[in-house]
């Protein structure tokens, strides 16, 4: 049986993020082992100034790293573990202002690493190391991006540039304008969960 590795970010009360996560976890539970991993209780550590560095010389060659710097590593080594152990990954969240909420992008920082995820040579530049897993994004807004060709969101060409860099397959499920377009905020919730479960048939053939 596959591995899924599920990651929601959805700690508003009322979430439509999380009604639309706990549709695939009830679709895909008898299909797939799912690890879910809760972004809002258990955030990825930032790029600060400790991490950051040890992460720059990780991604430049160096693996004598003392235990004091392996446990600041701890975090993001433990993330790209589970991103690994995976065949799929679904990643839940809203858009705040137009792009993802800053847990979200920690966590894509933490999971593309060199020799990990993607590698790199002078002769043949980079390469991602994801080839063999697939990944899906369920995406809300409450502001209907579709509809406008002035204001625009910044969280899907951003994520699926990370994906693409890794070398993972991606597609996105789009469930936008559920404040905007709040009396068709079921038809549009419906959609999406429609959406979800072609994709979970899709991804689980027996």
């Amino acid at each position: 049986m596959t591995q899924t590795l599920v990651l929601g970010y959805t700690p508003r009360k009322g979430s439509y993020t999380k009604i639309l996560v706990d549709e695939f976890l009830e679709l895909a539970k008898a299909k797939t082992k799912i690890k879910y991993l809760d972004l809002a209780q258990n955030p990825p550590d930032l790029l600060l100034k400790d991490n950051l560095n040890l992460i720059m010389e990780w991604n430049m060659g160096r693996r004598d790293f003392t235990d004091t710097e392996l446990s600041i590593l701890s975090n993001h080594h433990k993330l790209i573990a589970e991103v690994l152990d995976s065949d799929n990954i679904v990643l839940a969240f809203p858009i705040y202002n137009f792009t993802m909420p800053a847990t979200v992008k920690a966590w894509i920082d933490a999971i593309v690493v060199s020799d990990k995820t993607f590698s790199f040579s002078p002769e043949t530049g980079f390469k991602g190391l994801c080839t063999d897993k697939k990944a899906m994004a369920i995406v809300v807004s409450g502001f209907d991006y579709k509809s406008s060709d002035d204001i625009r969101e910044y969280a899907s060409s951003t994520l699926k540039q990370n994906f693409d860099f890794i070398g993972m397959a991606s597609e996105q499920i789009s469930a936008f304008g559920v404040d905007q377009n709040r009396e068709q905020l079921d038809s549009i919730l419906e959609s999406a969960k429609y959406e979800i479960k072609q994709v979970i048939d899709s991804w689980f053939q027996f």
